[in-house]
């Protein structure tokens, strides 16, 4: 595979001991070196995995002989993601914790003028506990490039300020059992998406009763869709192109030609057909349903298919415990999460009709062992549609981007916290994430299924589904960086769309505007004028 360009400066982002009681909110400093503090954020995945790894760490033997006299205090824990941002501002003297795991951009706490701690070699530099391999080399290249601190004086400059604490994906979850029932494969590229979606909506090709209220999707109101724009975007596009785009680059110069990118609209081009509310793929009703009533309803067979990431599974589990107990045909639904499908776009660039292009996501992904016969109308090598197509299939979208665990400046239990970090990169790290969280993971080189086969077999369809991807063999998962990763975003207000609401568009009653709009629409906005006063704005010269 192309090795990625990263010639972008980068954000940073993280990761995130006898407990000594559980608080809500208390600002009470204890400024003491042998109390670690920690604050976490409650999300999808729950704060079980935290507990579960506090005491982990204290029985560490290591963890004994460095800090004989370690206390943890007891966990603060809620949902609010503005509280780590709150109590960083309030600085020292007020913020009482040494570690936070935080969902937020702490670009602007970064650096050495900053008040977060510098990691670069108390952490990514150092070994992993126990372990013959040192953290920068265990952890995920992608999730590497994201957390590098953005240094616009000097873009050689490599220090991190911050880790990560999970390592997601946000896809396509399905309905195995009704998808299976209507007698198709999980879909290969694009195209064949959506021939499932006409599938579905063809009443008379359902089976008697058992679809008479199931859409193709669930749900149009999420902003998870979001989520899948820049990966459709970045296959047709490659990820050195979308790199460039986040970067000012094209044709290896800055300018404003960046959003003449093909691929942006070819990716719009998919929401506007699959979301269009008179198409009648997705519940027509659904913008009125809140998240958790949607998924709801999607787990009672409500839709094939619903977007969201690799959290649904933990953050649904009492519902889906609910809905077993009642019995009934959803108690045995299968859920899982697929490799999201090739842009079919990408076959027309390479010259190659949709079923060759899907011969190629099967060849590429295993599942066939014969190169498929390749006839690029447009020029193309057979090794080089592999490689763009390999290449595609590897890229994902991730919320773990923005998962920052950081260590501030003043903290009084420094040492403890930077030595948690540390230790978060072991496989007995790793380990405890998955079972506490039903099968997510840590950004670092992990494979349950050959290092830990009976926890493996323990997680549920859902989570095998995902930890058999991002475990491939024939390529490597890349995590497309943050947008706040890139200058130009974090200070000059670069997005991908002017229009950032695009998916609510696509999906109003009567709507007449097309992907072909919103492009011009943000060519418009972008104007000479604020293209020079973004650039300045990041640091970047002309």
């Amino acid at each position: 595979m192309k090795k990625k360009n990263m010639v972008g400066l980068m954000l940073a982002l993280v990761m995130s001991g006898s407990i000594v009681g559980m608080t809500a909110c208390n600002n009470n400093r204890v400024d003491d070196p042998n109390v670690l503090e920690i604050y976490v954020l409650h999300k999808g995945n729950g704060v079980q995995w935290c507990y579960d790894m506090v005491e982990a760490f204290k029985e560490q033997d290591w963890v004994k002989e460095k800090y004989p006299n370690l206390q943890v205090a007891a966990l603060t824990t809620n949902d609010v993601d503005s509280f780590a941002a709150g109590q960083i501002n309030a600085g020292e003297g007020k913020n009482r914790f040494d570690l936070m795991f935080t969902h937020m951009d702490g670009q602007s706490y970064a650096g050495p003028t900053g008040q977060f701690e510098d990691l670069t070699q108390s952490v990514y530099y150092a070994d992993v506990p126990g372990e013959n391999v040192k953290y920068i080399d265990k952890h995920n290249a992608s999730y590497t490039f994201v957390n590098r601190f953005i240094d616009v004086s000097n873009e050689n400059n490599e220090s991190y300020y911050q880790t990560t604490w999970n390592h997601g994906m946000d896809s396509i979850v399905y309905n195995e059992t009704l998808l299976t029932a209507l007698g198709k494969d999980v879909p290969n590229t694009t195209d064949e998406f959506i021939a499932i979606c006409d599938y579905v909506l063809d009443i008379n090709n359902r089976p008697a009763g058992v679809y008479d209220k199931t859409f193709a999707v669930q749900q149009a109101k999420s902003r998870y869709w979001d989520y899948l724009y820049p990966v459709w975007w970045a296959q047709y596009q490659g990820v050195d192109g979308y790199l460039d785009f986040w970067n000012g680059i094209d044709n290896n110069r800055l300018s404003i030609n960046i959003f003449d990118q093909q691929g942006r609209e070819e990716a719009l081009k998919i929401f506007e057909k699959v979301l269009k509310y008179e198409t009648g793929y997705v519940a027509q009703d659904s913008m009125s349903h809140e998240f958790m009533q949607g998924q709801t309803m999607f787990l009672r067979g409500n839709g094939i298919f619903h977007v969201n990431g690799d959290w649904f599974d933990n953050e649904m589990s009492d519902i889906t415990a609910q809905i077993k107990a009642e019995g009934g045909a959803a108690a045995s639904y299968t859920f899982k999460i697929m490799r999201l499908p090739v842009i079919s776009a990408l076959g027309t660039k390479l010259g190659i009709d949709d079923a060759t292009l899907s011969a190629v996501v099967d060849y590429v992904d295993g599942e066939t062992t014969t190169v498929p016969t390749i006839n690029s109308t447009e020029g193309y090598t057979s090794e080089e549609v592999i490689e763009a197509v390999c290449e595609a299939r590897s890229i994902v979208h991730s919320l773990g981007t923005k998962h920052a665990a950081i260590v501030p400046k003043y903290a009084a239990a420094k040492d403890e916290a930077i030595d948690f970090l540390r230790f978060m990169a072991t496989d007995i790290a790793q380990e405890i994430y998955m079972e506490a969280t039903g099968g997510s993971s840590l950004p670092f080189e992990y494979n349950v299924k050959e290092k830990n086969p009976e926890l493996y077999n323990s997680l549920t369809p859902f989570h095998q589904s995902r930890l058999d991807y991002f475990n491939e063999e024939k390529y490597e998962i890349y995590t497309l960086p943050d947008d706040e990763s890139f200058p130009l975003a974090q200070y000059g207000g670069l997005t991908a769309n002017y229009n950032v609401l695009y998916w609510n568009t696509f999906h109003a009653q009567g709507n007449t505007v097309t992907a072909a709009d919103i492009i011009a629409e943000t060519k418009e906005f972008w104007d000479q004028e604020k293209w020079e006063t973004a650039l300045a704005s990041a640091g970047i010269a002309k």
